[in-house]
């Protein structure tokens, strides 16, 4: 686009340029897209508040709180049915608006329940999967029109930089406010206000264009022709089938059983579909970095009760972790979008996993040795890790718009991001078994030292995998 090459107009300010230099250019048909990004990073205020509602209101242990992030992150790897629905199967003639207004229907029926009836760990978990399932239609929609809207390929890297931008933005706004209130008016409350954010997506709506791009879609169907669709849509919801009786049955290694099945199936679709093999290894060597484990909510729960982090201070720590985000992809932008996929992980990982060492010193009491408060010491933690948290996703995001052929963006960008989102499913999989063979609870965190430290070398093990992603790079 002219906007993204031509320098400052003459007599245009200083802080019109230096904005432009920032951000790029920007046109009014990315609304739609930044608006659901937006709200999408905005749905952090509820954070603060689960927390405490998981730990107060429903007693869940650490191990349980990661059982349900499983099932509450494979809507995400169910993408490819609502991106083949919304490419194949127009409602009422509408392929993108009628999706964008049923995500919001489900996330606002979702933060309904849980500000008002929920009471028991199976319904929470409903309440969260129906929140989830909203958010993924609509993550779904956002990204088909970032592709549908762009005129250059330049341009898709663009709205992908500006959209994890927006999601940032979305989540800063709210970082400090969600712990403010749920210190003030409780989790429930906060769940309440949370249910004006769909509406906005709702709202945004109306300024969907019915298809902006001059990208021709092939007469002949494209990657979606000879019941490629239908096969997508049978796959998928036989595998959303699956994961309910599993849960329902209470049938043993249930998760394990739908991780297995997942990526199989997954591996099914791009198979049929059709991807580039370079888009393939680097969204393995991805899978593998965004699976491993997390230390799970028990270091959170031990900060609250050993060292008194309330729902203000937790909230402060997320606006600081949100604002250097932010902060680390503007500084970063043009760098993880012209350089090579391996070159970013690799760095991030290092850094990572150094940055990581101040997470141990806490539990272990290095900042009494430091004579540093540990509220000081957690503000300082957060300060200097939080910028690697965005720098990884943008760099494939941009790999897959270029690859999305006409007619199915949002089916290619919905099973290319399922696959990213099982490994968070995987993450949390790995996460509960740990917590349960280290047996952190909030009665007993005498081993939560030993699981941070193994959590910390797993992470290194994606590094093994970058010769491949090079290797790849290089031939391409």
């Amino acid at each position: 686009m002219p906007e993204q090459r031509a320098a400052s107009p003459p007599g245009s300010s200083p802080t019109v340029g230096l904005a432009r230099r920032l951000l790029g250019g920007f046109r009014p048909v990315y609304l739609p897209v930044l608006v659901t990004y937006f709200c999408y990073g905005a749905s952090a205020i509820t954070g603060v508040a689960l927390v405490f509602f998981q730990k107060d209101a429903i007693g869940l242990t650490p191990a349980e709180v990661a059982g349900i992030g499983f099932w509450v992150g494979l809507p995400w790897s169910m993408k490819m049915v609502a991106g083949v629905a919304s490419d194949v199967y127009p409602i009422l003639g509408s392929r993108r608006v009628a999706y964008l207004l049923l995500g919001a229907l489900c996330s606002l029926v979702g933060y309904l329940a849980l500000a008002t009836v929920i009471e028991t760990k199976g319904a929470f978990l409903l309440a969260m999967v129906l929140v989830a399932v909203g958010f993924m239609i609509q993550d779904v929609v956002a990204d088909a029109l970032s592709v549908e809207v762009a005129e250059t390929d330049e341009e898709i890297g663009q709205i992908q930089a500006l959209g994890r931008m927006a999601l940032l933005v979305g989540s800063i706004s709210v970082g400090y406010l969600g712990g403010w209130l749920a210190g003030r008016i409780g989790p429930r409350g906060v769940f309440a206000v949370a249910m004006i954010l769909p509406l906005i997506v709702a709202g945004s709506a109306a300024s969907v264009r019915r298809r902006a791009s001059a990208r021709v879609v092939p007469t002949d169907g494209g990657p979606l022709a000879g019941g490629k669709a239908r096969l997508v849509m049978g796959v998928g919801l036989s595998y959303a089938a699956l994961g309910v009786l599993l849960e329902a049955f209470e049938v043993p290694f249930a998760q394990e059983i739908i991780l297995v099945v997942s990526g199989a199936l997954i591996g099914l679709l791009l198979n049929r579909v059709g991807i580039s093999r370079g888009v393939v290894v680097a969204a393995c060597v991805i899978f593998l970095f965004r699976a491993t484990p997390g230390v799970g909510q028990g270091y959170t729960y031990w900060a609250i009760d050993r060292l008194g982090f309330d729902q203000e201070f937790l909230g402060i720590l997320a606006q600081v972790s949100s604002i250097l985000s932010l902060a680390g992809l503007l500084v970063f932008r043009k760098t993880i979008i012209n350089r090579p996929v391996s070159f970013t992980l690799f760095w991030v990982v290092l850094a990572g996993s150094v940055l990581y060492l101040p997470t141990i010193g806490l539990f272990y009491g290095a900042n009494e040795w430091l004579g540093i408060s540990p509220r000081t010491f957690a503000f300082i933690d957060t300060t200097i890790s939080a910028p690697l948290g965005q720098l990884t996703m943008v760099p494939i995001l941009v790999l897959i718009a270029k690859t999305a052929p006409p007619g199915a963006e949002a089916t290619m960008f919905a099973i290319m991001a399922s696959l990213m989102n099982l490994a968070l499913s995987a993450s949390e999989l790995f996460t509960r078994h740990l917590n349960t063979a280290f047996d952190v609870t909030q009665q007993d965190y005498s081993n939560l030292g030993r699981l941070i430290i193994t959590v910390g070398v797993i992470g290194l093990l994606p590094l093994m995998a970058l010769p491949l992603l090079r290797r790849q790079e290089r031939s391409g």
